[in-house]
């Protein structure tokens, strides 16, 4: 595979204020594999260094979102495990699983609200990886599942830390300990899917049309939203609610507060530049 085939399996592009990640190995139905998410990784980059993002899609080319992780022999962390275990290459396998760790929390983390669209498979490391999202939108066909328990292995990218915040605890001990796949209805009525489209080109276009509401908004308040909300997470009661008056103080007054009031009271659309 040369450079520019590595590079190509994660891409990113920007179409006004709309960041999109797209998973792009569809003959593998967007397999992942450190080589992947690698590419992942600097995919986010792009997103976090690009000044115009507003929002961003993550989606899947070809018929399914992602299979989950690459079984075949090309995956270098699978093959691994085929091999009589020793303490060096257990500690390789506990490094390489936190540094993807360390990815999907990069995704989570980013500065804007990200929305994932669903089709067709979202399995294992897929079904974690869209739990890093802020929004997930699926199409009506679409299965989920943690089959890891039926193959032996445990779920290990944080899909386990995750999965109890967005379905509860008996729902994503359910999930995990069967193994079993769900369709698109089952996803929504736990709440692990906002909302469900019956096909993938209707999901698209409302996936886009959320996208393009959010963007409308003024960043630096969607954005502080998005820190208090992740804050939130991994803080106590009165230490978030601390940090959410610090954090709304940071951008009042600010000149998007003072349009977004003047188009409110005008009934127009605002235009909003960030500051």
């Amino acid at each position: 595979m040369t450079k520019s085939d590595t590079e190509n399996l994660v891409t990113y592009q920007r179409d006004g204020h709309i960041g999109i990640i797209t998973l792009n190995r569809p003959g593998k139905r967007n397999a992942l594999n450190p080589v992947v998410w690698n590419v992942l990784n600097a995919a986010i980059g792009q997103a976090e260094e690009d000044g115009e993002a507003r929002v961003i899609l993550l989606r899947g080319e070809g018929k399914s979102f992602c299979a989950g992780l690459d079984l075949s022999s090309e995956n270098e962390l699978f093959s691994a495990v085929g091999k009589a275990p020793d303490a060096s290459q257990k500690v390789w396998f506990f490094k390489e699983v936190r540094k993807t760790q360390d990815i999907h929390t990069r995704l989570e983390r980013i500065s804007m609200p990200t929305i994932a669209l669903i089709h067709g498979h979202c399995l294992g490391a897929g079904l974690e990886l869209v739990l890093c999202c802020d929004i997930r939108l699926c199409s009506q066909e679409t299965l989920f599942a943690f089959p890891e328990a039926k193959l032996g292995f445990i779920t290990d990218v944080g899909g386990l830390q995750r999965l109890p915040r967005v379905v509860g605890k008996g729902y994503a001990r359910e999930i995990a300990f069967r193994g079993h796949r769900f369709d698109a209805r089952r996803a929504q009525a736990i709440n692990l899917v906002n909302d469900v489209f019956p096909d993938k080109e209707t999901l698209d276009i409302k996936g886009r049309e959320m996208a393009e509401e959010i963007a409308g908004n003024p960043p630096l308040a969607v954005q502080g939203a998005k820190e208090v909300l992740l804050f939130d997470e991994e803080a106590g009661l009165e230490e978030s609610l601390e940090y959410n008056a610090a954090r709304s103080s940071m951008i009042v007054p600010s000149e998007d507060l003072l349009e977004a009031v003047s188009a409110y009271i005008q009934k127009r659309k605002g235009e909003f530049k960030g500051a």
